[in-house]
C-alpha cells in the first residue's frame, strides 16, 4: 500500500468553551487508523473530547494530480492550504471556506483564494469582504515530498467519509 495525503477535520471540545472547535490536519499516512495517534498528538482541545469529523485523500487539487515521494520534486510550483475568514450580514459567526491552491508563493495562494472563495461574504473583514487567515505550504509529511502533476481533467476531492469517529 503506498503513502497518500490526508486531510483530516477534527472536532471536540476545550475547557471552558461553549462551542465545539475545529481544527484540521494534514498527515501522510496508507490508512486512516494510521493517522489516529497523530491527529491525537496535535489537537489543542481536550483530548477526551476528540473526534474525527471526517477526512478526505488529497489527489487532486487546482489543475494538478497530487501524489507523495521520498524524492524531493522538481519545479517551483507548491500546494497550499489557505482559509478565508468573512463575514455575512445578519449572521453573528465568522465564515469560513478553505481550499488548496497550487502557486510558486504563498502571496500567489493566497490571491486565488481571495478571488474563489467566500464570494458571498458581504461585510468588511481586515481585507476589504474577506481576509486570508492562514496560508499553509503543504510539502514535507515526515520523509514523504508532495509531487504535483499537471491534470487538467481532474476534480477537487470530495470527502471519503464524514460522521462522527471518536478518537
Amino acid at each position: 500500500m503506498a503513502y497518500k495525503l490526508g486531510m483530516f477535520y477534527l472536532g471536540g471540545g476545550a475547557t471552558g468553551a461553549n462551542l465545539e472547535l475545529h481544527d484540521l490536519q494534514f498527515v501522510a499516512v496508507e490508512t486512516v487508523e494510521q493517522a489516529y495517534p497523530r491527529l491525537r498528538q496535535a489537537w489543542v482541545g481536550d483530548k477526551h473530547k476528540l473526534h474525527l469529523d471526517g477526512y478526505s485523500w488529497i489527489t487532486w487539487a487546482d489543475g494538478y494530480a497530487v501524489s507523495l515521494s521520498k524524492s524531493k520534486p522538481e519545479g517551483r510550483l507548491k500546494l497550499f492550504f489557505v482559509n478565508v475568514g468573512g463575514y455575512r450580514q445578519g449572521q453573528l459567526a465568522e465564515l469560513h471556506e478553505f481550499a488548496l491552491f497550487v502557486a510558486e508563493t504563498p502571496e500567489q495562494a493566497k490571491q486565488k483564494a481571495l478571488e474563489q472563495l467566500l464570494l458571498g461574504a458581504d461585510l468588511k473583514h481586515k481585507d476589504n469582504l474577506k481576509a486570508v487567515e492562514h496560508c499553509l505550504l503543504l510539502e514535507l509529511f515526515d520523509q514523504y515530498y508532495v509531487h504535483l502533476t499537471p491534470d487538467t481533467s481532474g476534480q477537487p476531492d470530495l470527502p471519503a467519509w464524514q460522521g462522527y469517529h471518536r478518537l
